[in-house]
């Protein structure tokens, strides 16, 4: 089992951060900031082999534009961090580098250096830098190197810019933008990025965002046909060579973090394929045990259930590139649970092992 959005805090970004964003987070800080044996014993409890840890949001990109070099002075020491806290439990966690996106320059070195010194298997953003999305042509730089090193983007929520918060959620903002406002946002990242041309420019970049696609499945016809057939696409600034539908299957993959219906995933199969999907928690926000027993309600065969909570994301991010004692970690304590024959005997089971 491989898990692709999996967050931890370090001292350094918490200290950025606004007191009203530290007192949102404060119910879980005791698991963001745990890395460690204990967040690996959650893990084995519920059967969870593999970790891609990542920085919560907003991460680095809390600072404006004019504090481009303290971002970078900051996302090397994360980066360094996170690469030792691996390092102590290499068959357990892997990482996604946090990069400072108030200077895409530097930020395409960042990732460079993270992917061929430290071994991580890709970067995070989250949303907007400061109200400037991907497909800015500033991040020309970044996005070429993302496809030229091998290693995919994922593109996590984050709050819209705050003139769209005053006029589409206020004052219902603090109920209806993680809810409903991050996955806007982010299916709009995304449909910017195929509309400014991208993908044609780099046919190897690999966007991945979590959230059973935050969106764009269930919007899939109405963006396929919509877009391409009624020609709004031509008709539009639009610099994209294909329909919607070719750069959704071809160049974005997505994840199950904090979805757990099965309907939903359904969806999301019919319209992306199984290839496209993988499996993933949305820790400490969302319970590893939830996960796991959303994979088990799947109609998958065995084969299928593996491609997704585990083989894709291997060959995504090349985890077999180094030895992961998969077998002796969580799944051999996800089996023991799953045969268990109560609640009470489940529970049990995993209270030896925390």
């Amino acid at each position: 089992m491989v898990a692709l959005e999996e967050a931890f805090v370090h001292p350094r970004v918490w200290e950025l951060y606004p007191e009203s964003l530290q007192q949102k987070y404060e119910p879980v800080k005791a698991r963001l900031t745990e890395v460690g044996f204990g967040r690996i014993r959650l893990m084995d409890a519920a059967g969870i082999d593999l970790q891609v840890l990542s920085h919560v949001q907003p991460g680095i990109q809390i600072l404006p534009d004019g504090e481009a070099e303290l971002a970078v002075t900051v996302s090397r020491e994360v980066n360094d961090w996170l690469a030792e806290v691996i390092a102590a439990h290499p068959t357990r966690f892997a990482g996604f580098a946090m990069l400072p996106t108030q200077s895409p320059a530097d930020a395409a070195d960042e990732l460079q250096r993270t992917v061929r010194d430290l071994g991580f298997c890709g970067a995070l953003i989250n949303g907007h830098t400061n109200g400037r999305y991907l497909d800015d042509p500033s991040y020309e730089v970044l996005l070429g190197r993302a496809e030229s090193l091998g290693v995919p983007i994922y593109i996590h929520p984050t709050d819209p810019p705050q003139t769209v918060t005053d006029t589409y959620f206020a004052p219902f903002d603090a109920a209806l933008v993680p809810t409903w406002g991050w996955p806007v946002e982010t299916g709009t990242h995304l449909l910017r990025l195929i509309c400014a041309g991208v993908f044609d420019r780099h046919p190897d970049l690999r966007i991945i965002v979590g959230h059973m696609g935050e969106l764009l499945p269930y919007c899939f016809t109405r963006l396929n046909v919509g877009l391409t057939m009624a020609g709004w696409l031509s008709a539009s600034e639009s610099k994209s060579r294909y329909s919607v539908g070719h750069y959704l299957r071809q160049n974005i993959l997505i994840t199950s973090s904090g979805v757990f219906d099965v309907p939903v995933f359904d969806c999301a199969r019919a319209m992306l394929g199984l290839d496209n999907l993988m499996f993933s928690v949305d820790y400490p926000f969302q319970d590893n045990f939830a996960a796991m027993e959303f994979l088990e309600r799947c109609d998958l065969s065995r084969e299928d259930k593996e491609r997704f909570a585990h083989g894709t994301a291997e060959r995504l991010l090349r985890l077999d590139d180094q030895p992961r004692n998969i077998d002796s970690g969580g799944d051999g304590w996800y089996r023991l649970r799953s045969r268990a024959k109560s609640k009470v005997g489940r529970a049990l089971i995993s209270a030896l092992v925390k």
